[in-house]
């Protein structure tokens, strides 16, 4: 076996004996949770001893050598691009794929697997400079050019890039949110989501299309970015505030600034991310900072500074949907949410309205839900309690004593429907007393 080759050659290069290293070759395999391959296990021991061992012992076919109806073929090679994973229907079943371009040294070819690969592509981390180690491939020519994909009973090993010295650099281009340019493509940006928009359907051409814009930030300042038809459906499953990873996306001039664009290459990848500011460190950052006698119809991220001068009456909660969080109706037939249908029995987010003072003007500046919370001080809970127990009024008179107490919003310009009246909807809080 090729494995117990390389033993013989690290045993006869190290000194120490094939039981030593293949102890060593265990214990390595453990240290990564069964991710390696007794092959690539080998190879990183060499590495620790400082041992160079030949690359005959990894049997495999070339790129280049591919050829229209091959099957069962094994190939090593790095992901130069991957792809966003696809779901699809065929004859009335539903699956899923994801394309990569991978390389070798003689070439590069699109590769496709499926199904249950695809879970196991995400779960194992692979990404662009992965090293693949591929176990029955088949072939077949698409548009002029040989494109491979993973048999039904194929299988893959994610190997440590020790191993592969012949194999090309998969260069990426990381670009920080701050520093984005027109014209740029397949770049990178690792970034915080700071705000998602609703998405919107288009036509074009007599061609469908769905489009959603999302705000994202790192340290060197915020882009908007634009999420195109399949790309969409991962963006909608984004959160405010966790950090991603966008590959091989383009930049366009927008109306404001260059934004960000995801096309069909692009891929949305949740990241750890700890080095990136907080939402809220990033929009008071890049928050037009405003006096309340400029403020204008349509102004966003706008930062206000004022003193609470009444806090006005209202019920201080408002009806969502359990499952969702969005908001419900009250009809007819019972309460009922637009996404989820009916509902039984409602959750309740805080809402708090106050008139806020900066020496220029005045303004009700509206809060919601966690914002809310911080103003009124109580969490669910504890307002559904209060609520029941004391009234809206109660409470309210009672929080008029924060008259006089410092803040500072972040948020945009409001038209009220219901008062037609021009309020501040906070998207960031902060007290001062």
């Amino acid at each position: 076996m090729q494995e117990k080759r390389v033993i013989g050659q690290i045993a006869k290069k190290s000194g120490k004996t094939e039981d030593e290293i293949n102890a060593l070759v265990e214990a390595k395999k453990k240290k990564f949770s069964g991710l390696l391959t007794d092959s690539g296990a080998s190879f990183m021991v060499a590495k620790d001893l400082g041992i160079e061992v030949g690359m005959e012992s990894v049997k495999r076919i070339n790129i280049a050598a591919l050829k229209d109806g091959m099957q069962n073929v094994d190939l090593l090679v790095r992901v130069m691009q991957i792809f966003s994973p696809k779901e699809f229907e065929k004859n009335g079943k539903r699956g899923m794929l994801c394309n990569m371009i991978v390389a070798d040294s003689t070439g590069e070819t699109r590769l496709t697997v499926w199904n249950d690969d695809v879970e196991k592509i995400t779960k194992q981390g692979v990404k662009r400079g992965s090293v693949l180690l591929l176990h029955n491939c088949n072939a077949k020519e698409f548009n002029g050019r040989v494109q491979t994909s993973l048999a039904y009973k194929g299988s893959f090993d994610v190997e440590p890039d020790v191993m592969f010295v012949d194999l090309p650099e998969a260069k990426s281009k990381d670009v920080k949110a701050g520093e984005l340019k027109e014209g740029m493509n397949d770049v990178n940006v690792s970034a915080r989501v700071i705000r998602i928009f609703k998405a919107t359907e288009f036509d074009k051409n007599g061609k469908k299309g769905k489009v959603i814009n999302f705000l994202i930030g790192d340290k060197t300042g915020t882009a908007r970015a634009t999420a195109w038809n399949d790309l969409v459906e991962e963006a909608q499953k984004l959160v405010e505030g966790e950090a991603i990873s966008i590959e091989g996306a383009y930049t366009k001039s927008g109306l404001k600034d260059v934004e960000l664009h995801l096309g069909w290459q692009a891929r949305i990848e949740k990241i750890e991310g700890k080095e990136l500011p907080t939402v809220e460190e990033m929009r008071k950052k890049s928050a037009l900072v405003k006096k309340i006698v400029n403020l204008e119809k349509g102004d966003s991220d706008v930062l206000l500074e004022g003193k609470i001068v009444l806090v006005n009456k209202g019920a201080l909660f408002y009806n969502v949907c359990p499952e969702c969080g969005g908001k419900v109706q009250k009809l007819d037939e019972g309460i009922v949410c637009d996404k989820c249908g009916e509902v039984k029995e409602p959750d309740i987010r805080p809402v708090i309205s106050v008139r806020v003072d900066d020496g220029t003007g005045q303004i009700d500046v509206v809060a919601y839900g966690k914002e809310a919370g911080k103003i009124i001080g109580l969490d669910n809970e504890d307002l559904k309690k209060q609520k029941t127990e004391r009234g809206s009024d109660s409470m309210i008179e009672e929080l008029q004593e924060m008259c006089g107490t410092k803040i500072t919003v972040v948020g945009r310009v409001k038209q009220n429907t219901y008062s037609n009246q021009t309020e501040f909807v906070a998207g960031i809080v902060e007290l001062k007393n």
